[in-house]
C-alpha cells in the first residue's frame, strides 16, 4: 500500500472521475465553437491552441503523478479541483484575444494531474474488484463523462456561449464540495487492485514493457488524431452545412462509440497481450479520421467516427492497462500514460498549424494529420513485430 492511501469509498472515486470528465469536454471540446464565435478565431488558431493544451498536459501529467504518490491522492485532487474552479469562473471575463490561450494553459496545468492521481486511487483504494474490472469501469465512467459533456454544450452554446466555461467551472466547483462532504472509508473489507489475482499476473515483466511501449505509441497516435479532429471540427461541421449544436452532436458520436468500446474491452479480456488487437487499432484509426475530414455526407461522417471511436478506445485501454500492470507507482505510471497522450496532442495540431499557416488552409491541416497517422502507424507496425514477435 502506498504511503498516500486514498480516503474515499471506491465508489466515490468513480463519481469525481465521472463529473470531471463532463467538465473538462464541456469546456475543451467545444472551446473551439467558443474561440471562433467570440474572438474570431481561424482554424489554424484552434489548432494552435490544442497544441499549446498538449505541451501543458505532458509536463504536467508526469509530475504530477509523481507528485500524487507523495503528497496524496485526495490532497492532489483538491487542489486541482479548486485551481480549476477558479480558473473557469474568472478566466473567461476578459476579452482579450490571448485569454483563450492563457485559459487553456493555466485549466491543463490543473486538470492534467487529475488523471493520473484518481487513476491511482481508484487502485489503491480497498475493495472486492481487481485490477482490469476497476480499469475497465474507470474507462467507460470517463468516457461516458466525456460523451455526456459534449452533448450537453451543444444545447449550453445554442443557449449562450460563454456559458460552457463557467458551467464547467460550477460542475468543478460541485466536485469539490463532493471531496469534502463525502465519507470516508473506514476499514472497508477487501484489497488494493493489484493485491487481487488477474491475468496479467502470469506474464513475464520484459514482455509486459514491451507492450507498454507499444501501447503508449497507438494511445499517442490515436489522440493525435482525435484531437486534430476535434479542433477542426467547427470546419467539418461548415463543409456538411451544420450549425455548430448540430455539429457537437454529431462530433459526440465518436465518443460515445468509444465509451461502448470501452464496454466492450472491460467486459471481454481476450485481447490483453495479443498485439494483433494493437495493430488494427492502429491502422483503423488514420484511415477512419480521413473518412470522417473528406466525406460529404453526415451519415458518411456518422460511421467513420464510429470506427475511429473503437479504434481509441482499444488504445486507450491498452496504454492504461499495461502501464498500470507493469508499473510500481501507479501514480507516477499513470502520468507517464497521460504524457503520451500529451505528446500526441502537441505534435499533429502543431504541425498542422504549421501548414496551415504557411498556406495550406485548413485542407492541408487536415491532410497533415492523416499523414502523420499513416506514416507513424507504419512505423509503429514495425516497432511492433520486432519487438514482440520473439514473444508472442
Amino acid at each position: 500500500m502506498t504511503a498516500a492511501a486514498p480516503n474515499l469509498r471506491l465508489p466515490h472515486y468513480f463519481l469525481v472521475e465521472g463529473v470531471n470528465a463532463v467538465a473538462a469536454t464541456l469546456f475543451l471540446y467545444c472551446a473551439f465553437f467558443w474561440t471562433k464565435a467570440r474572438f474570431g478565431f481561424t482554424d489554424t488558431h484552434n489548432l494552435l491552441l490544442t497544441a499549446t493544451h498538449g505541451l501543458v498536459y505532458i509536463l504536467l501529467t508526469r509530475w504530477g503523478g509523481k507528485l500524487s504518490d507523495r503528497l496524496g491522492y485526495d490532497r492532489m485532487l483538491s487542489a486541482c479541483l479548486l485551481g480549476m474552479t477558479v480558473t473557469l469562473l474568472a478566466g473567461w471575463l476578459p476579452r482579450w484575444w490571448l485569454t483563450p490561450f492563457l485559459l487553456v494553459a493555466l485549466y491543463t496545468v490543473f486538470i492534467a494531474p487529475t488523471w493520473p492521481a484518481l487513476e491511482a486511487a481508484i487502485l489503491h483504494c480497498p475493495g472486492t474488484t481487481s485490477m482490469p474490472n476497476r480499469l475497465g469501469l474507470y474507462n467507460v465512467t470517463w468516457a461516458l463523462g466525456d460523451g455526456l459533456g459534449f452533448a450537453l454544450s451543444g444545447v449550453l452554446f445554442a443557449w449562450r456561449e460563454d456559458s460552457i466555461v463557467w458551467v464547467a467551472g460550477l460542475f468543478h466547483l460541485s466536485q469539490l464540495v463532493w471531496m469534502k462532504l463525502a465519507p470516508r472509508h473506514h476499514g472497508d473489507p477487501g484489497q488494493t487492485a493489484m493485491k487481487l489475482a488477474h491475468h496479467g499476473d502470469a506474464v513475464a515483466r520484459p514482455l509486459k514493457r514491451r507492450f507498454m511501449h507499444t501501447a503508449w505509441l497507438a494511445n499517442g497516435l490515436a489522440f493525435m488524431m482525435l484531437a486534430g479532429f476535434s479542433a477542426l471540427t467547427p470546419f467539418v461541421g461548415e463543409r456538411l452545412r451544420l450549425g455548430p449544436s448540430h455539429t457537437i452532436w454529431l462530433a459526440s458520436t465518436l465518443l460515445f462509440a468509444r465509451t461502448v468500446a470501452f464496454v466492450v474491452f472491460w467486459k471481454w479480456e481476450g485481447w490483453h497481450y495479443h498485439r494483433g488487437w494493437l495493430r488494427a487499432a492502429m491502422w483503423l484509426s488514420p484511415v477512419a479520421l480521413g473518412i470522417a475530414f473528406y466525406a460529404v455526407q453526415p451519415v458518411i461522417v456518422f460511421g467513420a467516427l464510429v470506427v475511429l471511436g473503437v479504434a481509441i478506445g482499444l488504445s486507450y485501454s491498452a496504454s492504461l492497462y499495461y502501464s498500470l500492470d507493469y508499473g510500481e507507482n501507479k501514480g507516477e505510471i499513470g502520468g507517464q500514460h497521460e504524457s503520451i497522450l500529451g505528446i500526441g496532442i502537441l505534435v499533429g495540431p502543431l504541425l498542422a498549424a504549421l501548414v496551415s499557416g504557411l498556406g495550406g488552409g485548413t485542407i492541408g491541416a487536415e491532410w497533415t494529420i492523416v499523414l502523420l497517422g499513416v506514416a507513424a502507424t507504419g512505423i509503429g507496425r514495425h516497432l511492433i513485430d520486432r519487438s514482440l514477435k520473439s514473444n508472442s
